[in-house]
């Protein structure tokens, strides 16, 4: 009885992890347009066409030399890896490529 609880519980804690786990894309795109005061950055790539995307809280941004960098850093003509959630319009992870 103690072992199929315990599998029972493991089960229920990997469907709950599964369905908390957002959904994310990593693409390429451009930077069209940057709005610094309102946390979103305007992207054009193949399959998008000017999309203004937010930027998460806790945004990672890293620059093409390496280092870690900030909202301020980006720039419109840059070319970036983004990962973010195409549904909700947000972006968790850019990376700086130029």
């Amino acid at each position: 009885m103690k072992m199929m609880l315990s599998k029972v519980l493991i089960l229920i804690a990997m469907l709950y992890a599964n369905m908390m786990h957002a959904a994310t894309d990593e693409f390429i795109a451009h930077i069209v347009d940057v709005n610094l005061e309102a946390a979103e950055v305007t992207l054009v790539a193949k399959e998008i066409d000017h999309v203004d995307y937010r930027l998460a809280y806790d945004v990672r941004i890293r620059l093409a030399n390496g280092q870690k960098g900030a909202v301020a850093n980006l720039r419109k003509g840059n070319q970036i890896t983004a990962v973010g959630d195409p549904d909700k319009q947000v972006l968790y992870v850019i990376q700086v490529l130029n």
